[in-house]
């Protein structure tokens, strides 16, 4: 579990010899991030705007996560979170109908909840057990991965292949990608790669054999597992150069080495640092003085290429992407 305080800010002249504490005579509340995070490329980006937004909001912040994706273990962190009685708690529902029960125990110990990342169909329409969901809409990231292919290219054949099998937020993506390309009279499948760099790289070869015309590929995460893998086999099968189309989702510094290089198209990006910052500072306003937007905040989709890698490389640099 990290912990982040808040942060000293000097002002003026008088900087060098003292500090004013921007939170000195705010009450302290608690925010507790159990999300379904592990140890990913995706996350730190997300932490790191946690920890900054508990900063700017002067909120005493906890942060847990898993060695690897595990919704077993999510929900035992997330019942350790409401036990621990915060103030503000922070989940996202990557399997809605297995943690949705917890949701609800955490509406009848009283703790308010914002919803990051991967919300919960549910509560989309009843908002009696989350505050707002803060993240982006995966179904329409897909919708935009398959038309920024259809924009270069009719494919022949397309396959999304996913890391995360079982995982509500990957699903929709693939759901967004097939569904877009079928209406376009494009045939898609989706290929299980889970299980490691060796699995991965089996179950694409093995689609490739079946389904030789597949030119069109879109990997559910942009981590060493899922792009990685499957960059490197096009690379081996000399499907880069424009005789094949890949575009991924989430950006990591091979994905944005790949955009600028032309391997990839596209990534589609959902801006995982406002979803740890966003929530500390409307917990404090929330808190504070009640106040709540009465939509949703969506983070994404949004699309890093060619035009705006330089942009997203500078942020990348800064922590923020």
């Amino acid at each position: 579990m990290r912990g982040a305080l808040c942060v000293p800010i000097g002002t003026g002249v008088a900087a060098a010899a003292t500090t004013v504490d921007p939170c000195e005579g705010r009450e302290r509340f608690s925010i507790h991030y159990a999300t379904h995070a592990f140890e990913h490329p995706f996350f730190p980006a997300l932490e790191a705007g946690a920890v900054r937004g508990a900063a700017d909001a002067c909120l005493d912040y906890s942060w847990t996560q898993d060695n690897a994706f595990s919704v077993a273990s999510t929900i035992g962190r997330m019942e350790a979170a409401i036990s621990e009685k915060p103030d503000m708690l922070v989940f996202s529902m990557a399997d809605p109908k297995a943690m949705r029960p917890i949701l609800e125990r955490a509406k009848e110990a009283g703790i308010p909840v914002i919803l990051v990342n991967v919300p919960d169909p549910v509560q989309q329409d009843d908002r009696s057990a989350s505050l707002i969901y803060i993240g982006p809409d995966e179904y329409e990231g897909g919708v935009e991965a398959a038309n920024r292919v259809l924009a270069a290219k009719t494919p022949e054949r397309a396959v999304c292949l996913d890391s995360l099998p079982g995982h509500a937020g990957t699903s929709a993506r693939c759901n967004g990608w097939t569904e877009t390309l079928k209406a376009a009279g494009v045939d898609s499948d989706d290929v299980d790669v889970s299980g490691g760099p060796a699995q991965a790289e089996a179950a694409l070869l093995a689609h490739m054999r079946n389904h030789p015309q597949t030119d069109a590929f879109l990997t559910t995460t942009g981590d060493p597992d899922n792009f990685g893998v499957v960059s490197a086999t096009l690379e081996k099968q000399d499907m880069h150069g424009g005789n094949a189309v890949l575009v991924t989702f989430d950006l990591t510094p091979e994905v944005m080495q790949s955009i600028r290089a032309g391997d990839t198209l596209a990534a589609i990006d959902q801006q995982p640092y406002l979803q740890g910052y966003l929530p500390a500072i409307l917990a404090r306003q929330y808190l504070e003085a009640g106040l709540m937007p009465g939509r949703d905040i969506l983070t994404g989709p949004g699309v890093v290429n060619a035009a705006n890698i330089d942009q997203v490389e500078l942020a990348a640099q800064q922590g923020r992407r």
